[in-house]
């Protein structure tokens, strides 16, 4: 049963009395204060509607979206329509939506001519707002740096050969 639903189950409930629509107005304001689910959308998302409101732009009008953009990936890339519904409803309840939090992952590139010959290793690390390649020496001193748990966005954007070959791990907590 959804809030809709149990309003209209209060409004037809017979009460008896003096009291009964002190009751049922009692109820319905229970029911309006009960916690809605917030939509959970990508930052991406989050960020495109809060621009589109900034400008005064309509629902219609948000779907405009770059045609290579993150933005219409998100959207558009999918074989239903569950992400412009969920647009739609992350539209409707803005500000209150959660923002999805993105897989980080380390990546470690393999060095063959290295195999068995000390722990050497080369991974990818954040350094400011950007991405380099960097060589260290010990496994323990670079899985549990944030400045290596990156996004598949940061990996992608100059790193996206190492993402296709499949040299990253997903980060788990």
């Amino acid at each position: 049963m959804n809030i809709e639903e149990a309003k209209e189950l209060v409004d037809n409930s017979k009460f008896y009395g003096k009291t009964s629509s002190v009751i049922k107005a009692e109820v319905r304001d229970i029911i309006d204060q009960l916690n809605q689910p917030k939509p959970e959308v990508p930052q991406c998302v989050a960020d495109w509607i809060e621009e589109c409101r900034e400008e005064d732009l309509t629902l219609s009008l948000a779907y405009d979206v770059d045609a290579f953009g993150e933005m219409a990936k998100w959207l558009y890339d999918t074989n239903d329509s569950t992400n412009i519904d969920l647009f739609a409803q992350a539209w409707l309840a803005y500000p209150n939506i959660t923002i999805e939090k993105e897989k980080l992952y380390t990546v470690e590139i393999p060095n063959p001519n290295r195999e068995g010959r000390g722990h050497a290793k080369f991974v990818l690390e954040r350094q400011g707002n950007k991405v380099f390649l960097v060589k260290r020496k010990s496994k323990d001193c670079y899985y549990n740096k944030n400045s290596n748990h990156l996004t598949e966005r940061e990996i992608r954007k100059d790193f996206d050969w190492a993402w296709r070959e499949g040299f990253m791990k997903e980060v788990t907590e």
